[in-house]
């Protein structure tokens, strides 16, 4: 009797905790697709909404996610809206996107890697990257795409600066 309660007992908690993490998964699901839609659409303000801001050093690459921004709101919406214009400048379109993984680190936290069809200039592009989800807010983790960085949540860096990098082989830079 006593293991057969105790059974049922581990098989009770593992369910509650299976599905409070299928709850947040399917948050952060919803945050993404509404993100990756969004930026699809070209409904910009929408995409912006989704994002976590925090200030980034583009030549150190000095800023984190969780120290959030110094700007203002409106500030911030300015420069997110410079930055697609830089996308804008470059052709690029989001044609599609499909979140192909979730990853786990510790039974707890979890990260989506999404899979993206891209085209700039006429060429067709696949680049994977990961989202994650800090206080109800997304963040682009880059991997792949050389022009994330122009519509993630990373504020308050000097963009003309990246175009001057073009030639030195930097990461940051997209050229």
């Amino acid at each position: 009797m006593k293991k057969s309660f105790l059974i049922m007992l581990i098989f009770t908690l593992s369910s509650m905790l299976t599905g409070c993490n299928f709850i947040e998964e399917q948050k952060a699901e919803d945050i993404i697709k509404d993100y990756y839609q969004a930026i699809r659409s070209e409904d910009y303000e929408k995409a912006f909404k989704q994002l976590q801001l925090y200030d980034y050093d583009a030549r150190t690459g000095d800023g984190h996610y969780t120290e959030g921004t110094t700007l203002s709101n409106e500030e911030a919406k300015a420069f997110y809206l410079k930055k697609i214009y830089v996308l804008k400048e470059q052709n690029y379109k989001l044609k599609g996107f499909e979140i192909i993984e979730v990853e786990y680190e510790d039974g707890h936290s979890f990260w989506h890697h999404i899979k993206l069809e891209v085209e700039q200039n006429g060429h067709k592009f696949e680049w994977i990257e990961v989202a994650d989800i800090y206080e109800g807010k997304l963040i682009i983790g880059e991997k792949d795409d050389p022009f994330a960085m122009y519509r993630d949540g990373k504020m308050n860096f000097e963009i003309e600066s990246l175009k001057e990098n073009e030639n030195t082989g930097s990461r940051l830079s997209p050229w």
